[in-house]
């Protein structure tokens, strides 16, 4: 699995890694641990989240005694139980427990060999070699996790690999095992050498169409042909492999990004069945792409209808239009529900569920759902805002208004999300008959963003009545 990057996050998780990073340099390291996990449960490759969340971790058990240390361990060693539970089953589940055990105790090698053993399940070797390297630092004399660390530095292909067992060949020199992986490390750096000094590195590999083919499946694939010819490649491995459940999942991974959305969805929910129906991960992957085809038929009848000139053909693709907008509508509601089912302990589900209520014109249903999200970080603010809106529909200019000023409060910044609820309570305050106490709001914006929907025209409109 690829490393998720900050550009790949959301904008409300991007967000929360902000107001995370912010508390971690206050030290205030609940909060910003608390942040961290709502990121990683999302997106559990992104690697610098994880290794902020596990130095933030390592800070706080500095200044933690021993007595609540000693309370930690109990929990620690039953939530360790409870994640290898769930390891083969459920990986991604498993994930997230021993995240919560790595919070209590940063440094466990129990918690951390776990942690690596989960991580290579899902194809996520760089955070499994963050468990080893976090043993590493605590305990520089455990050779076992020195094994284990250059053995998935090795899968990586980072020439660390070879420092390692150079070490641990140091320290003892009857170490048959760390001989043999230093030989294949060395040998692997010698090939990556002579890829560097080589026109092509096909002059350092005997087996050109091997070449070739690691050539496609290493780099990012940019062009449709090269899609299809690694598809075709795949495919044939399939035919010779029917139950390989991982080919499928490639295939999938390829048509999407082929933009091919009808292939890669018949292809993840053939994946999500051969491995159980347990994916949380690709169950929501497929809902969302089933929801994003449909939205691309919307924006191709509204383009073809901008076409059409009046007359009886328009109005068939108008009805169309009317149609799949409709049919969106009920399947968005529909699959929020299908997941809040499923995982009802999911509040990202419960606050996605309770938008798709809030724009489906069910408050009453919406308000629950919201509530229960607030204690989802990644989502807290939004979830406020969307809350505000409801008691506002409600007519209930007092509380919503209180909602938003909350939100407000929590954002230190001025960033787009702080604009967007300073904005909405602006123009619930003239509702309320308080135009001052709006265009004070208001200024806060027009002050570091002049061109902010309407703001600059209803500031100076305000100056202009005075």
């Amino acid at each position: 699995m690829p490393v998720a990057t900050e550009s790949d996050l959301s904008l409300g998780q991007r967000d929360a890694l902000k107001r995370a990073k912010l508390a971690a340099q206050r030290d205030n390291f609940d909060y910003a641990i608390t942040l961290l996990q709502g990121i990683l449960k999302d997106t559990p490759n992104f690697l610098a989240g994880r290794t902020l969340l596990r130095e933030t971790a390592i800070r706080k058990a500095a200044h933690t005694n021993k007595l609540a240390k000693g309370m930690a361990a109990l929990q620690v060693a039953g939530l360790i139980a409870k994640a290898q539970l769930q390891t083969k089953k459920n990986p991604q589940e498993a994930l997230l427990i021993i995240e919560q055990a790595l919070a209590l105790d940063p440094t466990n090698a129990q918690a951390n060999n776990l942690l690596s053993e989960i991580a290579q399940s899902l194809d996520m070797l760089e955070t499994a070699a963050l468990a080893h390297e976090t043993i590493a630092k605590a305990d520089p004399k455990n050779t076992q996790n020195l094994h284990a660390l250059g053995k998935v530095y090795l899968k990586l292909r980072d020439p660390r690999a070879r420092d390692i067992f150079t070490a641990l060949l140091e320290a003892n020199p009857h170490d048959g095992e760390a001989l043999s992986l230093l030989k294949d490390a060395e040998a692997q750096q010698s090939m990556q050498q002579g890829w560097e000094t080589a026109q092509s590195y096909r002059d350092v590999l005997a087996d050109k169409e091997q070449a070739e083919l690691l050539e496609k499946q290493a780099s990012v694939v940019k062009s449709e042909e090269a899609i299809d010819a690694l598809l075709a490649e795949i495919y044939e491995k399939y035919q010779a492999e029917p139950q390989n459940a991982k080919l499928v999942q490639q295939m999938g991974d390829l048509y999407r990004q082929k933009e091919d959305l009808p292939n890669a969805i018949q292809c993840y929910e053939a994946y999500y069945e051969m491995t159980g129906r347990g994916d949380s991960h690709i169950e929501k992957t497929i809902g969302d792409l089933k929801l994003r085809l449909l939205n691309e038929q919307i924006a191709t009848t509204k383009a073809e209808l901008a076409a059409l000139p009046e007359g009886p053909e328009a109005e068939a693709k108008k009805a169309h239009l009317q149609q799949l907008e409709k049919d969106l509508a009920i399947a968005n509601l529909a699959e929020r529900k299908n997941r809040v089912a499923k995982y009802p302990n999911d509040l990202q589900f419960r606050f996605e569920l309770g938008e798709a209520l809030y724009h489906s014109g069910d408050i009453s249903a919406a308000i629950p759902e919201l509530q229960l999200s607030l204690r989802q970080p990644a989502v807290r603010l939004r979830a406020m805002m969307l809350l505000a809106l409801c008691f506002k529909a409600k007519g209930q200019f007092d509380i919503a208004a209180k909602r938003l000023e909350e939100a407000a409060s929590e954002i230190a910044g001025m960033d787009s999300t702080k604009k967007e609820i300073l904005y909405n309570l602006g123009l619930l305050l003239e509702e309320m008959g308080q135009p001052e106490k709006s265009v004070e709001v208001l200024k806060q914006i027009y002050e570091v963003d002049y061109g902010y929907r309407d703001v600059a025209a209803r500031v100076e409109r305000s100056y202009a009545k005075n």
